[in-house]
């Protein structure tokens, strides 16, 4: 009775071990798959790039880390797993990657922020250097220190016309973010009449009036916004291929800022946008473009002092704003998304005497 009695109780011994051996390993099972899930959480994007160019060779010599990972010590294996596991336990995640308005409260910080257009695409940072003109440190608005006007020239000059050659263009216009846009539409828009579309169509037929041969791409560049300057380098490519170069290339955008004063001069008795220049140095024809800049900043100051803002030179521009691709390549800002579509395409026929003197007096 007494040995029955106890091989009962052990059995039951044996019984609560093997389930509090369980329960330890489940604990622990637990621990493991919430601590991987943790850990693809917190990854960077840089597993979801790798992927893609694994996966997409195209995109192998366009896109660039941003994590000090080697390569070699990730496999293909969990690169995947972690990215399904990533998007599967944070949906939001994935939405972030996939759609870029959904990461503006990301908080990741890049030299060159280019989440979307409502946000300040060329905003100051520790690599960027603003040469303002003079009259932009002294707040001049068309007006000297004694309060008289500042003498400023026509708009148009009709004796540097000449005889337009439609065959043989000289100047080619894109937009990289083709839906940045002013008054009174939102930041974007895909209506012409609102975007910097509007002003670029504007500065051809004022360059055209000067017999400047225009071409003028509308192609539309930012419907993935993160992929706008891959996008428009394929453009500026393009044409590159069919016309070999051009005697400038012009990537026109608009700044972003609160102040409307600060991007807006009274010429002539209207008002208009201001411009702003912007290069890259991250490009080996940085001398030769940056030469062009100069030339058609101190010509603008020269004709419409207040008109220019100035340069804004990056040490490192988003695929160096394009600027990589020719040695005649520039970037125009042409006001702000406080200024009216009216005041920035009443700044194309200035845009077009400032390129016309540097063009055709050459």
């Amino acid at each position: 009775m007494n040995l029955y009695y106890n091989r009962r109780r052990s059995n039951e011994h044996s019984s609560l071990k093997f389930m509090l051996f369980m329960i330890v390993c489940l604990a622990l099972v637990v621990v493991v798959l919430f601590t991987n899930m943790r850990t693809a959480l917190i990854k960077d994007s840089y597993l979801y790039i790798k992927a893609i160019e694994k996966s997409i060779p195209y995109f192998g010599t366009n896109v660039q880390a941003t994590n000090d990972k080697s390569e070699k010590s990730e496999s293909f294996r969990d690169l995947i797993y972690d990215k399904i596991t990533n998007g599967l336990m944070n949906p939001s995640n994935l939405l972030a990657e996939e759609i870029p308005y959904f990461n503006l409260a990301s908080g990741n910080e890049k030299e060159y922020n280019e989440n979307y257009a409502s946000i300040n695409p060329f905003s100051l940072s520790d690599g960027a250097i603003a040469k303002l003109n003079p009259e932009e440190k002294q707040g001049t608005n068309q007006q000297g220190d004694s309060g008289t006007p500042i003498k400023v020239s026509a708009a148009f000059d009709p004796k540097l016309k000449k005889q337009l050659n439609e065959s043989k263009p000289e100047v080619l216009i894109y937009h990289t973010h083709t839906t940045e846009a002013y008054k009174p539409a939102n930041s974007d828009s895909t209506e012409e009449k609102y975007s910097v579309v509007g002003v670029g169509t504007a500065l051809e037929k004022e360059l055209e009036n000067y017999g400047i041969s225009v071409i003028h791409d509308k192609t539309m560049h930012s419907m993935v916004y993160n992929d706008s300057y891959l996008r428009s380098a394929e453009t500026v490519k393009k044409y590159l291929g069919k016309y070999n170069n051009f005697k400038l290339i012009i990537d026109l955008h608009r700044d972003s800022t609160e102040n409307k004063n600060a991007t807006t001069l009274n010429i002539n008795g209207e008002n208009v946008a201001k411009i702003m220049f912007v290069t890259a140095q991250n490009t080996p024809y940085y001398d030769q473009n940056n030469g062009i800049t100069e030339s058609l900043n101190d010509i603008s100051r020269k004709l419409f002092p207040g008109f220019s803002k100035g340069i804004l030179s990056y040490r490192r521009g988003m695929n160096s704003f394009n600027q990589n691709l020719s040695n005649h390549s520039i970037l125009i800002e042409v006001g702000s998304d406080i200024n009216t579509c009216d005041e920035s395409q009443g700044s194309a026929k200035y845009v077009a005497r400032v390129i016309a003197e540097y063009l055709n007096k050459k």
